[in-house]
Formats: structure tokens, sequence, C-alpha cells
């Protein structure tokens, strides 16, 4: 996975899953999130923990539309809603 593939699924998507990425562009999830997170670490991307998911993301007001819609906020614990709150 290039950089600009990962762009163009956090500009798509709003925010997505390293098995997401997998999926959409062919490659394994191992080799997708290790990209992943080596654009997170040099700042290219954002990412959060949300119930146990790791979601990849730039924008984060489209981020936080795509993760409330994808899980039950009631259900989350008290310091992960703060998290999701904080994006």
């Amino acid at each position: 996975m290039h950089l600009r593939e990962a762009l163009r699924l956090a500009r798509e998507l709003g925010a997505f899953t390293a098995a997401q990425a997998a999926y959409i562009l062919g490659i394994h999830v191992a080799e997708a999130r290790e990209r992943l997170e080596r654009f997170v670490y040099n700042g290219l991307l954002k990412a959060v923990d949300v119930a146990g998911v790791r979601f990849y993301y730039r924008d984060p007001v489209e981020a936080a539309e795509v993760i409330l819609s994808s899980v039950d906020v009631a259900a989350l614990p008290r310091e992960e809603r703060r998290r999701l709150a904080n994006l």
C-alpha cells in the first residue's frame, strides 16, 4: 500500500480499518496494518482505537461521523466515549 492509496481511502471512507484497507487493496491484513502504522508514526494519518477496533483517518470530523455510525456509543466505556469526543 502506498501513501496515495491510504489517503484516497481516508478521503473516500472518512475512517477505515486495516482489514478494510487490505480487502479493498488486495493485500494481507498484517501488511496493511504495518504500513498504516508507519503512516501514523510519520504523522501522515491519524488513528484511534474504539471498542477494540483501530480506525485510521485524516479528517477528524468525517472520521467521527463514520465511527459513530458503526458503533453503539451507549455501550462504550466512558473512556472510549471521551476519546471519540476529543477526535
